[in-house]
C-alpha cells in the first residue's frame, strides 16, 4: 500500500509555514490534551503480553493498528507499528536510538499526517486503559507493582507511542538518530512532581512579535493547564516522564500568554525535537500516587527509600 505522495507533501508544508507566532487568542487545536479522561478499555484491542514482548492490534471500521515490541536477550528493544500504509520502528541498544518512518510499499520515507496522529492516538489511549488500571484500592508498593508494573518491552512500546508518535509534527523528519555517545540533553524533573511544589515552563518569542521568553509560572507537574498531565513527556494522562525540556514543549502548545499557539505550530517545533532524547533516556516516576489515597499524604518513610515517589507532599530525594 502507498501512502498518496501529494497529500503527504501538502500535509508537510502546512504544518510548516501555515501556523506560526499569532497574537490574539490561543489557537483552537487540542492536539497536546491528555487522550482522554477516564480509561476506558477499547473493545477493538487484541493484545498479547509475554516476557520480552507484547503486541497486538486494533482493527475496526477501515482502521488498522499492528504493533509489537520486542527486548532482545541482549536487552535491546525493537517497536514497530503499522497504520495508514506507514511503517514506524524505534530501536534502543547501546550504539543509541533511531526512529524512523517509512512509505510501507517502497520504503521511501514519508511524513506525519493529521489522520496518522488522531490513529495513533486512538493506539495511545487502549495502551493506556490496558497498562494503567485504576489504583484507587492500592495503599502499598508491593500492590502497586502488581496493578502497574510495566516489563521493558511495554514500557517502551507506551513510551514511544505517548512521548513521539501521538504527537509528532507533520514538518519533522520521521527518522531521528542519537547516537550513545551523544551528552545527555535532558534535565529530569520528576522530583518537582510533589503535591506542593510549581514550575516555570517557557519557549522563546525571539521569532514572534515580542522579544525574550514567553513563561508561565506556579504551573504544578501532571495538573491541568489547558490540557491534562502538564510537563509530562506525552498526551497521556498517565506517564510520568516529567522534564524541562516537555514543560516547555507543553507551555508552548498550551500557553494562552502573547497569543498562544497550537500543537501544529511550527514555531513549537524547536520545543517538540529537543524532547525526542528525553523520551528515550530521561526516567519516569517509580510510583505515581496519583488516583490513590497517599496522593500528597505519602508516608514519610517513602523519602530516600531507594525508589523515586511522585505526587507525594515532599520533593522525594530518590528522584
Amino acid at each position: 500500500m502507498l501512502r498518496s505522495v501529494l497529500a503527504v507533501a501538502t500535509l508537510a508544508v502546512a504544518g510548516g509555514v501555515a501556523v506560526g507566532c499569532t497574537v490574539g487568542e490561543p489557537e483552537e487545536s487540542g492536539g497536546d490534551e491528555a487522550v482522554f479522561g477516564e480509561l476506558n478499555h477499547d473493545p477493538a484491542l487484541r493484545i498479547e503480553r509475554a516476557a520480552g514482548k507484547v503486541s497486538g492490534d486494533i482493527v475496526d471500521d477501515g482502521l488498522e493498528i499492528r504493533f509489537s515490541s520486542v527486548e532482545s536477550a541482549e536487552g535491546s528493544l525493537e517497536v514497530r507499528v503499522e497504520l495508514n500504509g506507514m511503517v514506524l520502528t524505534a530501536q534502543y541498544g547501546e550504539e543509541g536510538i533511531v526512529l524512523d518512518g517509512v512509505n510501507a510499499g517502497d520504503g521511501s520515507p514519508t511524513a506525519f499526517s493529521d489522520l496518522d496522529r488522531s490513529a495513533m492516538r486512538r493506539l495511545l489511549a487502549a495502551l493506556e486503559a490496558e497498562f494503567f488500571p485504576p489504583i484507587d484500592h492500592v495503599t502499598t508498593k508491593e500492590e502497586y507493582d502488581a496493578v502497574r508494573r510495566l516489563t521493558p518491552a511495554e514500557e517502551r512500546l507506551f513510551r514511544v507511542v505517548d512521548v513521539q508518535w501521538s504527537q509528532w509534527p507533520t514538518a519533522v523528519p520521521l527518522r531521528r538518530e542519537i547516537s550513545a555517545e551523544a551528552a545527555r540533553g535532558y534535565t529530569s524533573w520528576r522530583r518537582y512532581a510533589a503535591t506542593n511544589t510549581t514550575v516555570t515552563g517557557c519557549h522563546d518569542c525571539n521569532k514572534c512579535s515580542f522579544s525574550g521568553d514567553c513563561c508561565d509560572t506556579g504551573k504544578k507537574l501532571g495538573e491541568s493547564f489547558n490540557g491534562a498531565n502538564y510537563g509530562n513527556c506525552g498526551t497521556s494522562s498517565t506517564g510520568s516522564q516529567f522534564t524541562q525540556d516537555c514543560t516547555n514543549h507543553d507551555q508552548c502548545v498550551r500557553t494562552a500568554k502573547h497569543g498562544g499557539h497550537a500543537m501544529a505550530s511550527a514555531y513549537c517545533n524547536d520545543q517538540f525535537t529537543s524532547c525526542v532524547d528525553d523520551e528515550a533516556a530521561a526516567p519516569s516516576c517509580k510510583y505515581d500516587w496519583r488516583g490513590t489515597t497517599k496522593k500528597g499524604n505519602c508516608p514519610t518513610s517513602f523519602k530516600g527509600d531507594g525508589s523515586c515517589d511522585c505526587f507525594c507532599q515532599f520533593q522525594d530525594t530518590d528522584c
